[in-house]
């Protein structure tokens, strides 16, 4: 690692009458990856917000090679200090192409024209650092997570970035494009870039970080080498607390079978796929991205066709043949992609909640709002959402709270089928054991809970069985106690 190449010190900002951040700081070095973690609304996305030019903060100053630089809360004067932020919210303009997201409000020009041919060279440059090879007149909104990913980051290098701020950037990439990114991270580390990287994933931070700077309601914990900092510490100081069990015992009391698929086909998505859910036990789903996990549990919630085989619940054929029909008999889903389909951006905590139970809280062809506002605040006060109050616009609240909103959705709707798809994805650890303790609640109340995750520790953590599967088939179904459970399930999940 080199210099300090950037100094943060003293900041505050706060939101209406909630204080975000309280006088804190951080470096950077020239050639680090620097990991910035926290609980959901400690202040990570705030803090890089401010540094990236997002925010503007109440106090403090932001130093650039040791020379202080105006805070305007600009993200173009930030970028021109060399300091770009990929954020967790793609802002890829999805109708524009390659070429022109990689050059917006940077296009090179000659005689008051833009020079085309001039950004092409430019951006094949760029590209080939990155490690990419991109068609630059496609369309970049037809590209893969990953790809668009790639773009940003192509955008930021081409703007002489030398700080560059990552805000969980695996969330939604699978293990080979996640693979893809830290080879490319450790290619920026040679050349000098110094990287700020948000995750709530401990393995990765273990993995590519070099200092980790811990925050929590919006102060410092600690900063310190990698080498200092065991898993227990970071536990601790994310929690707040040395107890950080995150697992609730699992419940052994098994019964009958409750939910059923047999021999289930949704062609081009999964083929002839058969398991059983029983009351008392929570169902996992593992696999790699594109396996067909989230399509079966799209395809129960009605929004794929099935095409062969069929659903049962408790002995009786489920028809279900859109969400809507999904939501009448019972059934809910908390996506794994909140952003496009689990939260109603421009609204309210409220109404997010509220969305999902209309048709069980309205009479006589109106809503009970009484009953809406008491079921509302008490799912803030058990999922312990951090918000202003159940009027506060969901997309001011950081992403574990929103996804907290999601859950409380169909909690509300007191399903007798839930189906969670990645249900802790950007969640921090200590909310993470009130997710974990909420779902053995409902189990207990005897809710079919199937529960679809990328990570294998939680698969194991959480759940009573795992099914397997691999490119659109289940290729094994493990008991949780397996020997050498995780193993195995790599083993199936990769085909070796």
């Amino acid at each position: 690692m080199g210099k300090e190449i950037m100094r943060m010190e003293h900041i505050y900002k706060a939101f209406g009458g909630a204080q975000a951040l309280k006088d804190a700081h951080m470096d950077l070095r020239a050639g680090e990856v620097h990991a910035l973690m926290g609980a959901n609304g400690a202040g990570k996305s705030t803090l890089m917000k401010v540094l990236a030019g997002v925010y503007l903060p109440d106090s403090g100053t932001i130093a650039h090679h040791g020379e202080v630089i105006p805070i305007k809360g600009i993200v173009s004067d930030a970028q021109k200090a060399g300091i770009a932020m990929v954020f967790q919210e793609l802002n890829i303009l999805p109708h524009l192409n390659v070429l022109e997201n990689i050059f917006i409000a940077n296009e090179i020009t000659r005689n008051g024209h833009y020079d085309w041919k001039a950004m092409e060279i430019r951006a094949k440059e760029v590209m080939a650092e990155v490690g990419i090879d991109l068609d630059l007149k496609q369309r970049a909104g037809d590209l893969p997570v990953a790809m668009q990913q790639m773009i940003e980051i192509t955008r930021a290098l081409n703007l002489n970035t030398d700080v560059l701020i990552f805000d969980e950037p695996t969330s939604s990439l699978s293990m080979t494009e996640t693979e893809a990114l830290f080879d490319l991270i450790g290619r920026l580390k040679k050349k000098g870039i110094g990287m700020i990287y948000i995750t709530h994933r401990m393995s990765e931070v273990y993995q590519i970080c070099d200092r980790i700077t811990l925050l929590r309601d919006g102060e410092n914990v600690f900063t310190d080498e990698i080498a200092n900092v065991s898993t227990q510490r970071l536990l601790a100081g994310i929690v707040g607390s040395e107890d950080t069990n995150q697992f609730p015992e699992k419940n052994r009391e098994i019964g009958e079978v409750i939910f059923e698929a047999k021999n289930v086909t949704s062609y081009g998505l999964y083929e002839d796929v058969s398991f059983e859910l029983k009351e008392g036990e929570i169902l996992g789903f593992a696999g790699l991205a594109g396996a067909g996990r989230t399509e079966i549990a799209k395809t129960i919630f009605g929004h794929y066709r099935l095409d062969k085989g069929e659903f049962l619940y408790k002995g009786e054929k489920l028809k279900v043949k859109s969400p809507i029909d999904a939501v009448k008999q019972g059934i809910g889903y908390v996506s794994e992609d909140r952003k496009v389909e689990g939260i109603l951006a421009v609204r309210s905590i409220k109404e997010n909640m509220g969305v999902a139970n209309m048709g069980r809280l309205a009479k006589n062809f109106h809503i009970d709002h009484t009953q809406e506002q008491k079921e509302v605040q008490e799912l803030i006060d058990k999922l312990r959402i951090k918000c202003t109050g159940m009027n506060q616009n969901i997309e001011n609240l950081s992403g574990g709270n929103q996804q907290k909103v999601c859950f409380g959705k169909w909690i509300m709707l007191n399903p007798k089928l839930l189906l969670l798809d990645e249900p802790t994805r950007g969640v921090d650890v200590g909310a993470r054991a009130e997710f974990y303790q909420i779902i053995k609640e409902l189990v207990q109340k005897k809710i079919g809970v199937i529960v679809i995750s990328s990570e294998e520790d939680e698969l194991i953590g959480l759940c009573n069985r795992i099914i397997v599967m691999r490119e659109g088939k289940k290729v094994g179904e493990l008991e949780d106690t397996e020997e050498n459970l995780k193993e195995k399930m790599l083993k199936l999940m990769l085909n070796i």
